[in-house]
This record gives C-alpha cells, structure tokens and sequence, in this order.
C-alpha cells in the first residue's frame, strides 16, 4: 500500500481530485471531473409529457370504442357529422327520443367531456391547492344540480347568459355527467345491454396506483415490468419506498410515524447538555409527558420542567434564525386533533394503533382505497375518524429506517444517553444487515440510498475517479471527502447572493458611521472595518470586560484593539464570525489561548473591573449576538482535554451531512469488507474556505475549473498534514513569508509553529494553480512548466433518448420569400418588460408584425412610449444611454410606461373609428429565420407553417470530402429510433444517404469521426489564423495564432449552420462569455480528442460510422 492521501471537492457538477504524498509532501496527480448537474427536471418534463400522451391516448381510445359501440348498436351511421347544438340536444334527451344522429352527437359529447373525479388526497402544496379549487367549483356545482337539474342544464343557462361555458366553472363530477347520460338513456328506444355498455365506457377510470400498461403492454413506469422475458406484477408504491437502512428485507418506516418522531426526539434529547450533564431516564419520560399533552416541546418548556436556565442547556439543533429546534411530532398533532374533532382522545401510548394509521394515509393516496384499508384495522375505528382519516393530508414521507429498527433502537435511545449514531455502531446495526462488497473489484453506490439526482450523479462520478486513481496508484493510505451541503446549482446561487446581500448590508451600516465620524470608507482598510462591524455588534464595548472603546483609536492605531477568536481556532478550527470578537490588546494578552471562561475563573481578568456573572449577563442581553455566538462566549468546558477538543474537531472538521455520510459509509464498508487498510474521512469545507485565507490563495468561481483541483489537494493536506493545527492557527501566511522577496520572516518566539517544508508545500500549491491557468490561457508552454498542468475530463451523454424538441408551438410568416420565425411577447403591460419600449424607442420597430399589419394602433403604442420618454429622458430613474459599437442605445431602467398607462387609463385598445376596438394584451413579432425545426403544419393551413423548434442535436458526422474540405451530418433525437426487434437505436440509412447529399459531401468522402455535446474537438487552421478562444476574446488580452502545426483543442456544443459549415464550441478549462462559432469547411485539419475519467488527454483514432448502436 503506498503511503498517499486522496483528497476530494464533490460538487453540484465536479469533482475535484489531488494526491500527496505523505512521506515527501510532493503533489502525486491531481485533476477536476466535470459533469451536468443532476437534475430531476428533464424527467419530470419527460414524465408530464408521457402522461398528457396518455391523458389524450385514453381519451380518444374512450371515444373510439364509443363510436364502436354506437355503430354496433346501429346508432350511429358511416354519414353521421357532428351537430353544433349539442347542448340543446342533451336536454331535449332528458324527456324526448332522440333522433339517430342526435342521439350520437350527445352521446360522444359526454364521453369526451365526462367531469372529474377527487379520487386521491393531495399531500402536495400547489397540487393541494390546485385540487382544494377543483373541490370548491365542484361543491358549487354540485348545489346547482341538488334542485333535481341536470348538467347540461346549467351549461345552457351559461351560454345564453354568458355566452361561453368553457372555463374553471364548467367542472362537474363524472357521476353528475352519468346521471344525466343515464336519464337520456331512459328516453330512448334501447337494449339495457347497450345502455350498460354506454355508461361503462364514461364510467371507466385507471386508478392512479396501476400506473400506465398492462399485462399485455409491459412498461418500466407501470406496475406491469418485463424482466427476462417474463412480465411480472409489482407494487409500484412499494418499489418507490425503498428498504431499511438496517434491515434490507424490511421496507422503510413512515416518515412522520409515532415511532419514528420518539426515535427522533430521544436522538435531540440524547445530545443535550444541562448544566454540562446528560438527562437522565426520568428527565426524559417527564419531558415525553409535554410531547404526549401538546404534540410537541420548545427550549423554554424543557428550562421549566427540569427547573434551569435556558443558557444552561447546551446542544440542541437551531434553525436558520438561531432559535432551538426539536422534532416537532406533525404527525401525532393531525391524529391528535382529528381523532378530538370526532369525540375521541389518543395518547402516546397508543404509538402501535397510531404508525399503522400513518402507514396507511401514507401509503394510500385514494379516499375510497384509505377507507377500506383503515376498516380492515383491529382498532374497530368509528365511521367518523374513518372518514376523517381518509381525506386527512399533510403526513408524507418515509425514514431511512424500517419500524423494526426504530422500535428497537428507541428503547435502547430511552435508557442510553447514546445519540442515534452512536448507538447505531455500538450495536453494529449497520454491519449485522448490509450487503457485502467483499470481492468487488469496483466502488460502487449505495443503490438504497435516498439521495436527490445531483448528489446522486455527484457521487457515481466520484467512485469512477477513485476507481481510475486506485488502479493506477494502488490503495491509499487515507482518503478524505469534502463535499457540498447546497442541494443544487439554484441553492448554491441563493446562498451566495444571501451571503453577499447580508455582507453588503453590513458594510453600508459601517460607511456610515465612518461618514458620520468624519472618515472617507474608501481610504479605511477591510480589516479595520472589520473592527468597526465588531465594535458596532458590541455595543461600543470591549468583548471581554466591557471597558467603552475610543472609536477613534480603533480606527487609527491598529495596536489598540485586536480581532480576537473566542475559542482558539488551533482547537476550534472555526474563522467565521460567530467566533470572532473585538477585545482590547490588554485584554488579548490576559486572555490568551483560553476560553472566556477559563480566562475569568483563573483570574486572569481580576483587575479590569468586570466578573464572569456581569459578562454573561451582557452576553445574554445583547441582542446582536446569534445563538452560536452566544454559545461560544459562554462556553464552559475545559479546552486542554481531550474529549472537548476531540468535540471540536468533530464540530468544525468533519462533515456530518447525509449526502457525505452516505460517501463515508459506502468507503469505508468497501474497504473494511476487503481489508483494506485505507482510512475515510470527512471535512466540512468550511476549512478549505479558512486555509485559502491563510494563505491568501483567493478562489473565483468564475475565472476556470481549475480550483476544485486545488480544494481537494487542501482537502487532503487538512486532514493529514495538519497545517492549520500548526503555525497557520496562529499566523497568516503573509507574516511567515514575503512572496514578492522569497524571504522566510523569522518568528523566534514561536519556531515551535514553524517549519521549512510547511512553505514550500503552500508555494507549491499556488504555483501549481497559477502555472496551470497560465498555461491554459496560452501564457507559457507545456516544457516551461514546474508541475504538470491541471487536468480536466468532461462526462459525455451518448444517450439517444432525449427530448426532441421543446413543446410550444410556433407559427411563421413568409417574409422575403423566407420562412420566419414568428413569436409573441404575452403581456406587454408587465412592469419589468423592456423590448418593445427599447425597440421603438432605438427605432427597431420592422419586426412588429403589427407595425406593419395595423400601423395606427401601432401609432398609438409610439405615441405612449415616446410621450412617457420626452417627460423622463433626463431622470436616471426611467432611462439611461448606453453605447454600442460607436452607436447610442436607450435603455429603460424603470417601469414599463405601458404598464404605467394601463394603470392610470386601463388597456390599449385597437384602433376603431369609433374607439370600441378590441384589447390588446399580447405583440407578435419576427423573431428570426426558420432554422432547425419540425413540420407540424396541418393540411388545411394555406401560406404559413405550424412548426415546433428543436433542441441540441444527438450528435454530428464529420466528413473530409475530396475537395479537400471538412463538411458534417447534423443528426437530431427526432432522427434517432429503436427498433424493438434488434434492441438497438437506428438512423434510416436512405434518410442519411439524402442528408449527405443535401451537404454536398460525395461518395469519395473520408468519414473522420462522431461528435456528441461537451466531446473534444482539435481544430488546426492555417499558420497565423487567431485562435477560436484566447485572452483578446474575454481579458482584453494579446490574441494568440495558429502557427499550422498544433490543433487547438476545444468543447464541442453543437452545429450552427450546416451550409456554411459553422460549429459552436467552448473552451476545454474555463467559462465563456461569447458564443463561440468557428466554420471548419477550410481548415487545416479537425481531430477527435478525448480523456479519461482522470483528464488524461489522447487522439481517438479508430472512428466508425454508426448508424445502429
């Protein structure tokens, strides 16, 4: 086994990988993995999609076996056409024989639109609320027809009141439809065999649990699956479940069960502190007392009963507001509630009767299917509760373990002062019932995890680099995981914005004061504003012993006062500012490596007028103070033993995240089934942000890919070298070592912190990023590097299943004998919209279709925008003046003016005469030339075409043709098949033989390669050409050229336009601002590059054409 640490940054979409050696210090590898982020929202799309399919499938099969039915029963004849008043014709059915045709047109009318069905209990919010109005239009409905009327009834009365019926108020119960076809059915002259066959076809309805299929039509997304051959019947709520985390065999217990809520709270119980001692079996059973009266407990609730201050109740969980959290029994409070509602109490105690009633309601989302589950219970439930139960919602959700495992860990909970963890492997539960990867060759995930579709992918993408590192390297000595809390891309954002709001707002507050002391922001330094948000957050005092501060002095002598860490950050490894406070440099010296606590009760603040009793009260007073803030000036323990620091460390540096603890457990259960001897650890990366201050090594997002290498080289040099329990606790970086001079500083009085080695690790590491971005960026060559460069590999999806195109449809006009896009702004009086007030103002008014179709009520638009425009022009508030390219350009920065309009005089109206034209809400206009698209235009449109506008193509084939020059097949998801008699995806050999010649590419041509989205294509142009992508496209910097020779490898996006032969691609390392469009038809040459999951890079040079894979 070698002696290397593997340190890993698992992203939303990376993941970040670096080696060091233990013995030697030296950077072994390192390299970045980057892929799509996991999202569930293309199958969601996918899934919607499939389900209208089936919505409309089933409703024209309903009306197909309709017409088969009525022709059968020589209702309806091969001459019948619809007749256009229908509704007249249901109500003359409900006293008079119908004729043939008209019996036909009501029938058919009924069974299209037969009504909805509140089958299922929406747990839901916007479904909830969406069906909560469906429910309220069907109540309403349904006290119109209580006076012996039939649907179709109110319908008339609507459409000559009115004069439309279709909208939300035309929902009516498919049983009210049926009674009506039924009293139609009375009148006429048929069978009852008939009859009964009508009624059965408006009647039928798929329940929602079968899902699509059958027995006859298997499918991956019904209850009916085909494995092997064989169709075999599964519970498709059972196989969504999942199983226990504990017990494999056992599926995983509801989320909001009584039994699951105790596990819950005897877990937050188990992990208290009350005046530094743990609650004792009857604290607990007095506390479970509360919980079993008001269905839940709060931090003051817990002070009373067990007679202490709230400060002297140490960790329980907080949420995001600072305030204490403890599970919170929703499940028990809904039962408890409705089981009052209906005369009847439940306790605790009754916890069985209880999670079998939540299993059910959980379980079961149809009202009739509840119903006849809960009568089949033991508990002889009244008609009351029964009905209650079967429409309760909001209990949702599933644990990560089975009833079985939490009722016998919850006994265990009760008697231990163990948490859930703890006893967990005390008991080794985990290692009693998981299934072995002894003799596995490969890492694999944990298929029963429950983890959302980017930690999910996050994950398969980091076990294929381990796998690819410990076949090259051999196993680890150790590996340690950083990885991500935020759940995707949209909460990363939202919390960077949150962070930067909040620090915005904070450092606003401090120019002020400076303003107001007669000081310019501007000319203060960061870290003495850093001072002033402290002195301000304290009240204008000292932290320790309260002395008033000279606000002066703290901005002009940098030795008066001292930015000061509550609880030493060599023990709590915690720079964040809820361990930060402004003391005196007096008081800094008293204090020293000490905590508050220990400071006062060792008399080292004796003689400066303050004790520790008038420190915790101003603690607890000050309301500037967040909880965690409080929690560190107040703590009482002793820092010099072990088991404290051994808590801080297990606070501050390991992650305990589920995401990363799922990663943890799945290493470290492969390699102890194995025996293998590397170790697995977690940190929280909290402590990569903290050793990049140390050592004043800034990270921009923005800039390239390449700093996840460089977190996860620091991820491994955390855990295993130490760094920041050594000098870089105590120093920055900056005041060791002068990296404009080379010169080491000396620090006599503390070489203990000090060692040689330590700098030149940290100047290796910034010269390995500095060096790399350089070399990307085409400053220095490969031969002038120190430290080979980053690399980078990119996941491809070669997966032909994708959506085809996206689901609005498009008209166009023939404008210039060419087909236009034409597409529509929906509301042109929505505050924020811009375009069409730019565009007239800047004199970009051709495209408005009705600019040229209606030009006097497009007169009446200018004249709006331009008078709102003449008022305005001077006030920075509405409208500012942009250049581009030497030209000026009017912005508008405030309100829509149209929007302004509508509210003073109400909508724009179409010009009339007599000014009684219609309102105008919407503005079609020309988006552009028609381009990639499908023809959906039915027969009978004359002049213009209904199209749907494609997405990103499958892939694209290369060709170099006889000419000499590179031409390509551009092949998209529409033009991909399966064929289920080969098992294989297809494209039509004669469709692509026509595309070919339609892009001149001749018999003779040389088909050189395939390219999906995000492959490696190098392009080489002629000798003093710029490159695609340098420094002049994005820095302002020197333009790079090609010198004939070496290609320029890039990120092949997609085909632009397959005539002039255009390309779009992105650089291989960084973001790009511009759309990068290269023609590639007179090139010097085009090549295929790939690299493996490592980013080592290499030619592809067998290439075959596939048109069956």
């Amino acid at each position: 086994m070698s002696h290397y640490v593997l340190g890993l940054d698992i992203g939303i979409t990376s993941v970040g990988y670096g080696i060091i050696d233990l013995d030697t210090n030296d950077f072994i590898d390192y390299g970045v993995r980057l892929f799509k982020e996991g999202t569930a929202a293309n199958n969601e799309d996918r899934r919607n999609s499939r389900s209208r399919r089936r919505l409309l499938s089933r409703k024209h099969t309903r009306l197909m076996d309709m017409q088969k039915v009525l022709k059968e029963a020589g209702i309806m004849t091969e001459s019948y056409s619809p007749l256009s008043n229908v509704y007249e014709i249901r109500k003359k059915g409900l006293t008079k024989e119908l004729t043939n045709d008209e019996l036909t047109a009501a029938i058919l009318h009924i069974t299209k639109h037969r009504g909805s069905v509140i089958e299922t209990v929406e747990d839901d919010e916007a479904a909830a609320k969406e069906t909560g109005e469906l429910k309220s239009t069907l109540h309403e409905n349904a006290l119109l027809l209580a006076n012996n009327k039939f649907v179709c009834e109110i319908q008339l009365e609507r459409l000559n009141t009115e004069n439309k019926i279709r909208n939300h108020k035309n929902n009516f119960k498919t049983k009210d439809y049926v009674a009506e076809l039924k009293e139609i059915l009375n009148h006429q002259n048929l069978s009852e065999e008939v009859k009964n066959k009508i009624i059965q076809i408006v009647e039928r309805r798929r329940a929602y649990y079968e899902g699509p299929g059958s027995f006859n039509s298997p499918t991956p997304y019904g209850r009916f699956i085909e494995v092997n051959g064989q169709v075999q019947e599964i519970d498709l709520i059972e196989k969504m479940r999942g199983k226990c985390s504990v017990y494999p065999d056992e599926f995983r217990a509801p989320k909001m069960s009584i039994s699951a809520d105790l596990f819950n709270i005897l877990n937050d119980f188990n992990n208290l502190l009350v005046q530094g001692e743990k609650l004792q079996e009857e604290d607990k059973k007095n506390l479970l007392k509360i919980i079993n009266d008001k269905g839940s407990i709060t931090l003051r609730q817990i002070s009373k009963k067990l007679e202490v201050n709230e400060d002297e109740i140490k960790g329980y969980r907080i949420d995001k507001k600072g305030k204490a959290l403890f599970t919170e029994f929703k499940g028990y409070k809904i039962l408890k509630k409705l089981f009052l509602n209906c005369g009847q109490s439940i306790s605790l105690e009754d916890y069985e009767m209880l999670d079998e009633i939540i299993e059910i309601v959980t379980k079961k989302k149809g009202i009739d299917e509840r119903k006849d589950a809960l009568k089949e219970l033991k508990w002889d439930l009244s008609d009351d509760i029964i009905n209650s139960l079967s429409e309760v919602t909001g209990i949702v959700g599933y644990h990560s373990l089975s009833l079985k495992a939490i009722r016998e860990l919850d006994s265990e909970l009760y008697k231990t002062s163990l948490n859930q963890m703890q006893l967990l492997h005390e008991l080794k539960m985990f290692d009693k019932n998981r299934p072995s990867y002894k003799g596995k060759k490969n890492i694999v995930a944990d298929p029963e995890a429950i983890l959302s579709p980017v930690a999910k992918r996050a994950q398969n993408e980091t076990f294929k680099v381990i796998n690819a590192l410990r076949k090259k390297y051999g196993e680890f000595d150790s590996i340690v995981v950083e990885m991500t809390r935020d759940k995707n891309s949209q909460e990363q954002k939202k919390r960077i914005n949150d962070s930067q709001k909040a620090l915005e707002s904070l450092n606003k507050e401090v120019d002020q004061l400076l303003q107001q002391k007669g000081y310019d922001p501007q000319k203060v330094k960061g870290k003495t504003k850093q001072k002033v948000r402290l002195y301000m957050m304290q009240e204008g005092k000292s932290a320790y012993t309260l002395q008033e501060l000279d606000l002066h002095r703290v901005i002009k002598d940098d030795k008066y006062t001292e930015i000061d860490h509550i609880i030493p950050i060599s023990i709590s490894l915690d720079d964040s500012q809820s361990n930060k406070v402004l003391a005196l440099h007096s008081e800094n010296q008293q204090k020293g490596n000490l905590t508050p606590f220990m400071a006062f009760h060792t008399g080292r603040f004796a003689d400066m007028g303050c004790t520790w009793n008038k420190f915790k009260e101003n603690v607890l007073s000050n309301k500037n103070y967040k909880h965690k803030k409080k929690n560190n000036l107040l703590d009482e323990r002793d820092i010099n033993k072990f088991s404290v620091i051994q808590e801080f460390i297990n606070r501050n540096l390991v992650d305990t995240s589920y995401a990363n603890r799922v990663v943890l457990n799945t290493l470290t259960d492969y390699f102890k089934d194995n025996e293998i001897d590397t170790k697995v650890h977690t940190v929280n990366g909290k402590l990569t942000d903290l050793f990049r201050k140390r050592i004043n090594l800034k990270k921009d997002r923005n800039e390239d890919y390449l700093h996840h290498a460089i977190d996860a080289l620091i991820v491994a040099s955390i855990k295993k070298l130490r760094l920041l329990d050594g000098y870089l606790a105590k120093y920055g970086f900056e005041t060791l070592y002068d990296e404009m001079t080379g010169e080491i500083k000396e620090i006599p009085e503390d070489k203990a912190f000090f060692d040689d080695k330590y700098i030149r690790y940290i100047l290796n590491l910034k010269t390995i990023y500095e060096s790399s971005n350089m070399y990307y960026r085409g400053i220095l060559e490969r031969e002038e590097l120190i430290y080979q460069p980053i690399k980078i590999s990119h996941k491809i999806d070669t997966k032909p299943n994708r959506k085809v195109s996206d689901e609005t449809i498009y008209s166009t006009r023939i404008i210039d004998n060419e087909d236009h896009l034409i597409e529509k702004y929906s509301d042109i009086y929505d505050p924020k919209f811009k375009n069409l007030t730019e565009d007239i103002l800047n004199g970009e008014k051709n495209k408005y279709l009705m600019e040229k179709n209606d030009p006097q009520t497009f007169n009446i638009l200018k004249q709006i925008i331009f008078n709102h425009y003449n008022t305005y022009k001077d006030s920075k508030e509405y409208y500012k003046i942009e250049k581009k390219k030497e030209k000026e350009i009017i912005k508008l920065v405030g309100i829509n003016p149209l929007s302004l309009y509508k509210e003073e005089n109400g909508p724009i109206k179409k010009y009339s005469k007599k000014g009684n034209g219609p309102v105008i809400m919407s503005m079609k206009y020309d988006s552009e030339k028609l381009g990639n698209h499908i023809d959906i235009t039915p027969d009978s449109a004359k002049n213009k075409k209904v199209i749907l506008k494609q997405i990103s193509p499958y892939r694209t084939d290369f060709y170099k043709c006889s000419d000499e020059k590179f031409r390509f097949v551009t092949v998209r998801y529409k033009d991909v098949h399966y064929q289920k008699s080969i098992d294989k995806y297809c494209i039509d050999k004669e469709w692509y033989q026509n595309e070919k010649k339609n892009k001149k590419i001749d018999e003779k041509a040389e088909f050189l390669f395939s390219m999906h989205h995000d492959e490696l294509i190098g392009i080489t142009r002629k000798e003093s050409e710029q490159f695609i992508y340098d420094e002049s496209k994005e820095n302002h910097g020197d333009p790079r050229y090609h010198d004939g020779v070496k290609p320029e490898i890039l990120k092949f996006t997609a085909t632009n336009n397959d005539t002039k032969g255009i390309i779009e691609v992105k650089p291989l390392y960084t973001y790009s601002a511009y759309r990068l469009k290269p023609t590639v038809l007179n090139v010097k040459n085009i090549k295929k590059y790939a690299t493996d999951v490592l980013g080592n890079l290499y030619e592809v040079k067998q290439n075959e054409l596939k048109l069956e894979f």
